[in-house]
C-alpha cells in the first residue's frame, strides 16, 4: 500500500507558501578570459514546496507527527497532492527535513512548517 500524505482539517497558509526547484543544477566554471562556462549536473531537477500550517488543531499535529515518524523523516516517500488550484497534480515526495512544531497561543493549536521535496 503506497504512503499518502494525511488529510488535515486545515489547509496550508497562502501567505507563507513557497515553491521552486530543490536545487540549482548549474555547474559554473570561470575562465581566464572572464567568461563563465556553464553546464548541468543532472537531467532532472526535483520540485520543492514549503508548507506552513497556522493554528492547526492538535489532532492535525498528531497526524503529521505520526506520519513523519512512519516515514522516518526523509527516508520514506509518499504521494502528496498540491493544493494549488493552478497545479493540483499529485507528486511523489519526501520530507526534506524534520517538521517544525510550535505551540500557537494554547496547547490546542499548533504552527507546523515542513519542506517537501520531489523524489
Amino acid at each position: 500500500m503506497p504512503n499518502v500524505f494525511p488529510t488535515l482539517s486545515e489547509t496550508p497558509s497562502i501567505e507563507l507558501w513557497e515553491e521552486g526547484l530543490a536545487f540549482d543544477p548549474t555547474i559554473r566554471t570561470p575562465l581566464e578570459s572572464g567568461h563563465v562556462r556553464t553546464g548541468v549536473s543532472c537531467t532532472h531537477v526535483p520540485g520543492m514546496w514549503k508548507l506552513s500550517y497556522r493554528a492547526a488543531p492538535t489532532v492535525d499535529k498528531n497526524l503529521i507527527r505520526q506520519f513523519e515518524k512512519d516515514m522516518k523523516v526523509g527516508a520514506g516517500k509518499f504521494s502528496w497532492t498540491n493544493p494549488d488550484p493552478g497545479d493540483g497534480a499529485t507528486y511523489n515526495v519526501r520530507f526534506r527535513e524534520r517538521v517544525a512544531y510550535k505551540m500557537h497561543e494554547t496547547v490546542d493549536y499548533w504552527d507546523m512548517d515542513m519542506i517537501l521535496e520531489e523524489v
